[in-house]
């Protein structure tokens, strides 16, 4: 009950702080600012900036801490670069996706040019809410590890690798490559600016950054399994039809696939162990445990 409450607050104050973040002068460009807060509002788990909040609360001991408000800076940054990278790849243009969250895909509502220059604000206002940090040394930094994970060599250079090879046979590790990039960038400059702002040594960096990229692979592992996989004829469970070659159950087989997640889940787990207060860590391995067939 205790982390249910913690999680609920943590989103309300993103909730809060994503909401401040898209207070524009409404008298122009309407258009274009309605789907910039369309694009956010309502969103999705809010995976990202939770987990930069949980890890950098989690390293200064869940007590008041002055730079608590810097950290849900940085977690609503995180959350609208998400949001801008979504809006981009879900265009005709780049992976063709018509809905997101039970909605129609901003493109499909506000056409292709108003979605692109939504993402173009999403991307900018990111780095303006960074800017606000309070010491600029620090916000600078956390302004250099996010675009360093979103560009062409993180979350950018992902989403490119996957369009380059939508018509072509798939390989493990072009796809771990680009799950690791598309899924894995932003979790890890969550944890990485998350520790900045704690003040964590070099080695915690490493391995909070490591325990980010394990999360973010096996929710993609699972995401497959649930996806590529449907029951046989006669409704039995054990009965399982790929439906995809371009998925690790695809690639690997349903029992790899799921021994694989278990497997990063299991590592992430030994990661955190160190650490005291590491129940909201543990809390995001479970989550995606439970969704594992």
């Amino acid at each position: 009950m205790l982390l249910q409450k913690y999680f609920e607050s943590r989103f309300e104050m993103i909730d809060e702080g994503l909401n401040k973040a898209l207070e524009f002068d409404k008298r122009y460009a309407k258009e274009l600012k309605q789907a910039v807060f369309e694009a956010v509002l309502p969103g999705g788990k809010r995976w990202r900036p939770l987990l930069l909040l949980s890890i950098f609360e989690m390293l200064t001991g869940f007590k008041k801490n002055r730079r608590l408000a810097d950290a849900l800076k940085a977690a609503v940054a995180v959350e609208l670069l998400h949001n801008a990278a979504i809006v981009h790849d879900d265009l005709p243009c780049i992976m063709e996706v018509s809905s997101r969250r039970g909605h129609q895909a901003l493109h499909s509502k506000f056409g292709n040019a108003v979605a692109i220059l939504a993402g173009d604000t999403l991307y900018t206002l990111a780095f303006e809410v960074l800017g606000e940090i309070a010491e600029p040394s620090v916000a600078l930094e956390a302004t250099r590890i996010l675009s360093t994970y979103s560009k062409s060599y993180g979350m950018v250079g992902g989403q490119a690798v996957d369009l380059a090879n939508r018509r072509k046979v798939m390989k493990i590790n072009t796809l771990r490559y680009i799950d690791m990039k598309k899924v894995g960038s932003l979790l890890q400059a969550s944890a990485d600016i998350a520790c900045l702002l704690a003040g964590a040594d070099d080695n915690t960096r490493q391995i909070m950054n490591a325990y980010a990229l394990n999360l973010g692979l096996a929710y993609q592992m699972i995401e497959d399994i649930e996806a590529d996989y449907a029951r046989g004829s006669d409704g039995l469970d054990d009965e399982y039809v790929p439906v995809s070659k371009a998925s690790y159950t695809g690639l690997l087989g349903f029992d790899k696939a799921r021994k694989a997640a278990e497997n990063l889940l299991d590592e992430a787990s030994r990661m955190i162990k160190p650490y005291p207060n590491n129940a909201v860590l543990a809390e995001f391995i479970s989550m995606i445990q439970e969704r594992l067939p």
